[in-house]
């Protein structure tokens, strides 16, 4: 469910930092390799002519394709979208992504799989990484084998995309891998991209699409930072908030007070654990539920898909027209430092 919080927190600044291609070697295995050439090194290479040299070839496939969106400065027709680059070691790798971190948000699935093409994965494997802009955050790719002709390579993607799926422009990063060589003599081709579109009958959830997460490394949350605060209104409903600064604490406890008992076990951390300095390092997810039981909630997910926060939490919850056994408030607190461009006016909360 989307609920939208009483007041709309200001957007903050981050340095999207993710533990990035350090130590982190062949952690993935690598798909099965399809390719159309089938010239084993113990036969004789076959004479070549100028016809020859023209003709077409099909290697490698799609590894996978990552919703990388871009949040930096420079102008996407600056950036030359589509676009494709070559990586044979993993310092190339890691060249590329110091280079356009600042330019893209990437996924922990994504740098975990750039992470995984270790030098060894390379002595045998091509890795190719095809940039290209697409209309939604709500696609996934099939694709054909590269293509490569003399002057160019020719990528033909099918875009699966649902038919109520949301369009906002954005850019997806796809990985093909070959076996090693078939990259290596692409030079300075032109790219063509050529994308058919299939239409699905539905959109799937964010929270069941994987194709991209910015899952946060680190948050706070856990049973100490649950309280219990039982309802004073006969139907007690699902509260959210963004609580922005010390202020804003003070506000929320003011606010929500008529609706929920908030000084049974929550009112005197205010100014002792929830102080000035804290609030100065962090936002604090703050939801209010209604629960069948007196087990307390936990958080046990929280990402970023499209800059929307998605956030799950376990809670038995009454049935429809029940009265609850109890109400908890959860607080889930971020480090400033990882909301760059994350939209705070509403969450998008998942109670299993």
């Amino acid at each position: 469910m989307k609920l939208q919080p009483m007041k709309k927190a200001a957007a903050v600044l981050l340095a999207a930092v993710i533990a990035f291609l350090c130590g982190c070697r062949g952690n993935i295995a690598p798909s099965p390799i399809v390719t159309e050439t089938d010239i084993s090194s113990d036969q004789p290479a076959p004479n070549v002519t100028p016809d020859d040299e023209e003709k077409e070839v099909a290697v490698g496939q799609l590894y996978r394709s990552y919703l990388t969106m871009h949040i930096g400065s420079t102008p996407l027709d600056t950036l030359g979208l589509p676009y494709y680059r070559v990586f044979t070691t993993h310092q190339q790798i890691s060249d590329y992504y110091s280079d356009t971190y600042q330019e893209f948000l990437y996924g922990n699935q994504f740098v975990l799989a750039m992470g995984s093409f270790s030098d060894e994965f390379l002595e045998d494997t091509d890795v190719m990484v095809v940039v290209i802009n697409e209309p939604s955050s709500y696609v996934n790719h099939t694709a054909e084998p590269i293509v490569i002709s003399e002057d160019s390579i020719t990528v033909n993607i099918t875009r699966h995309i649902s038919e109520n799926a949301p369009l906002s422009e954005t850019q997806y990063h796809l990985i093909f891998t070959a076996p090693k060589g078939e990259f290596s003599r692409i030079g300075d081709r032109k790219l063509n991209v050529n994308i058919s579109e299939i239409i699905d009958p539905e959109n799937n959830s964010a929270f069941d699409a994987d194709s991209f997460r910015l899952y946060y490394p680190e948050f706070v949350s856990g049973d100490h930072f649950t309280y219990r605060t039982d309802a004073l209104t006969d139907s007690p409903s699902v509260t959210v908030d963004a609580i922005d600064g010390y202020e804003e604490l003070v506000y929320f406890y003011d606010t929500y007070r008529e609706a929920f008992d908030l000084d049974t076990e929550f009112r005197d951390n205010i100014g002792t654990l929830y102080n000035w300095e804290i609030c100065q390092r962090y936002i604090i997810l703050a939801t209010i539920i209604p629960v069948s039981g007196l087990e307390k909630p936990e958080v046990t997910e929280l990402f970023v898909n499209n800059l929307e926060i998605y956030i799950t939490i376990d809670a038995n919850q009454p049935e429809d027209g029940e009265p609850p056994d109890a109400c908890y408030l959860v607080f889930t607190a971020l480090e400033r430092s990882d909301l760059q461009g994350v939209d705070l006016s509403y969450f998008n909360i998942n109670i299993e």
